[in-house]
């Protein structure tokens, strides 16, 4: 456990270099939700409405779409491929350190700086818009989100980590990491709210994991599920079951690597 405290504390320390991250994401995400307010505001004023949102729903849904894709979207499958492509992946194997362990901390202490800047952003930027924003009703709402979104980050990661476990086993692994990403934002929210969505694709929606990882916390910030337990417990049970994919996907990658080299 030492070891991985102290992976933390490194990768925690190198992602501060980035602070100047935090202009950037006040900057940007003031001129998104003016260019959101905008456009929304002109079909509202039309007497037109989008599905059961308000406004200031709408606007808020983007504006956390916008934050969740910076802080929960994993993308350690790039590193993991080519770890696996140019050899440095033998390393791991001669290191007291476990592959999986090993990205998921270095993921998490990236995410977790990257939560506070974007924050400390949404923050700033709720004083000045706060009239065109929707907040959480009760403390408790509040508290859900934050859990969606942390079981959200380990969700994204772990499956994020079965994509760049393929390389093993196939050689143009990007093309259909790009593919997946582009469905997985499509079904977890980060285009359209799903329940904007024709009911075909809701009920597509319902059986994937995808849906947990934007549109589930937004929609908890918003008020409109009361009881996320439920959606808790499946969450957890895609968490268990993706930690379960990527532990053999390891474990028979190794034995592959080890024994015919890639």
């Amino acid at each position: 456990m030492k070891k991985y405290i102290t992976l933390f504390h490194i990768n925690w320390q190198n992602s501060l270099q980035y602070r100047f991250s935090l202009i950037v994401y006040i900057f940007g995400y003031s001129l998104y939700i003016g260019v959101l307010l905008y456009l929304w505001s002109a079909i509202y004023s039309e007497g037109q409405s989008v599905g059961n949102y308000t406004l200031s729903e709408l606007t808020t849904y983007y504006l956390l779409q916008l934050m969740i894709n910076s802080v929960i979207f994993s993308y350690v499958s790039w590193d993991v491929i080519e770890n696996i492509k140019d050899g440095y992946f033998s390393n791991f194997l001669i290191k007291p350190i476990d592959y999986y362990f090993y990205w998921f901390t270095v993921n998490l202490s990236g995410k977790i700086l990257e939560g506070l800047f974007i924050i400390i952003a949404v923050g700033i930027i709720s004083i000045f818009f706060r009239g065109h924003l929707t907040f959480p009703g009760t403390s408790a709402a509040l508290i859900y989100f934050l859990i969606s979104v942390i079981l959200g980050i380990v969700l994204s990661f772990e499956m994020d980590f079965c994509v760049g476990m393929i390389t093993f086993w196939l050689t143009q692994v990007r093309t259909f990491k790009f593919m997946l990403q582009t469905i997985i934002l499509f079904f977890a929210g980060a285009m359209l709210p799903l329940d904007l969505f024709p009911d075909f694709l809701v009920r597509i929606s319902d059986f994937l994991p995808f849906r947990y990882l934007v549109y589930f916390p937004v929609s908890i910030y918003l008020g409109k599920i009361n009881n996320p337990w439920p959606s808790f417990a499946i969450l957890i049970v895609w968490i268990l079951v993706f930690y379960g994919i990527s532990r053999v996907l390891l474990l028979r990658g190794i034995k592959r690597y080890e024994a015919v080299g890639i």
